[in-house]
């Protein structure tokens, strides 16, 4: 890895992505048989190529460059590691048709939108830790969010054609929802973590230019809960679970959208 150049390694990462995520289509729509496993090993590879990348964008002697296109490429490098290993023990091998391909797309914009956002981590542990938290958080809680998606698009295809040779091959909805709430509830832990190292961090965050950040945050973590609350009490399930998941995602990317405009205003 050291003789080749980062260039050659981005286009490879990017071409072992979308390769296999081409392979599962090709896979689902019966062209072709390929085994999950193998799907898996390429996806990992890709992971591991684009984790080196990330460490040579962000790690700096300067400090950790946390611009919004490095920023996004580690979201969908998390998202796309975390579908991969939970589809060692469950079925959600379909994701990676979405996960992979934005994996892949994020590393040419990370390169496009880079610019110096330079923050000396090493200096503040308590802020690097609440930093991995909040990332983790927005990686989980957009995995569901595609999990969402796709249960919608079952949904759909079950209502207008059941017949569908796709849903037959899609797990049975209850194991797609039973999937769908096992990933919101971890989003949901590290979001709480998130939320509780902010505080703990900074006493006065309420009177910060960031105070928008955390409102839309809070509002997130609030719609999660009633979410969350709402399907082990009353059984929620269907299209407002979809509804109340891709919502809740909504406001924390508009919480994460809006802290970077105003730290580029402040």
């Amino acid at each position: 890895m050291l003789t080749m150049s980062i260039n050659s390694i981005s286009f490879l990462a990017s071409l072992l992505y979308l390769s296999g995520a081409t392979f599962q289509w090709l896979n689902l729509s019966s062209k072709l048989t390929f085994s999950k496993f193998k799907l898996i090993a390429i996806g990992l590879t890709a992971t591991f190529l684009h984790s080196y990348i990330l460490y040579r964008w962000i790690d700096t002697p300067a400090g950790q460059n946390l611009c919004l296109g490095h920023m996004f490429s580690l979201v969908c490098w998390l998202i796309s590691l975390a579908t991969l290993l939970t589809a060692f023990f469950r079925p959600i091998e379909n994701l990676t048709m979405i996960t992979l391909p934005t994996a892949a797309l994020s590393i040419p914009c990370a390169v496009l939108f880079s610019n110096p956002e330079i923050f000396p981590i090493r200096y503040h542990p308590g802020s690097l830790a609440h930093i991995l938290i909040s990332i983790a958080a927005f990686g989980m809680l957009g995995m569901a969010a595609l999990q969402a998606s796709l249960l919608a698009i079952q949904n759909r295809l079950i209502r207008n054609n059941p017949a569908n040779r796709i849903v037959r091959l899609l797990p049975p909805l209850q194991t797609m929802e039973t999937l769908l709430f096992q990933i919101i509830w971890l989003g949901f832990l590290f979001l709480s973590a998130s939320l509780a190292s902010a505080f703990l961090l900074d006493t006065k965050l309420l009177a910060s230019p960031q105070v928008q950040k955390i409102i839309f945050s809070s509002l997130a973590w609030v719609l999660f809960a009633a979410l969350l609350y709402s399907r082990y009490q009353f059984g929620l399930r269907g299209s407002k679970a979809i509804r109340w998941t891709l919502t809740g995602v909504g406001l924390l990317l508009v919480a994460y959208l809006g802290g970077k405009l105003i730290q580029l205003r402040y």
